[in-house]
């Protein structure tokens, strides 16, 4: 494991201070007319934070009794979430 990743589930993620800022001036939504550029840019944004499989709910949230993986899910569900808050 290396600085800035946290163990999931015996998985490895990314989630070290993430480079989104500025993203709304840059990658903002403006509706259905740059909705598929805003997508691809968004996915490579979460995909480079190694926070995608969260956000596609490829990766499940632990059962309320796992204390130990349940609040690192949390957390990256809120950065990714907030990356996409910050794109729209």
């Amino acid at each position: 494991m290396f600085a800035g990743e946290i163990e999931f589930a015996g998985s490895y993620f990314r989630v070290d201070n993430m480079s989104f800022y500025g993203l709304r001036l840059e990658y903002a939504l403006e509706g259905n007319s740059n909705y598929k550029a805003w997508k691809d840019r968004m996915e490579v944004v979460l995909e480079d934070n190694g926070l995608k499989e969260f956000i596609d709910h490829d990766i499940l949230k632990p059962p309320t009794s796992d204390v130990k993986d349940l609040p690192e899910w949390r957390k990256c569900v809120a950065k990714g979430r907030r990356i996409i808050i910050e794109g729209v």
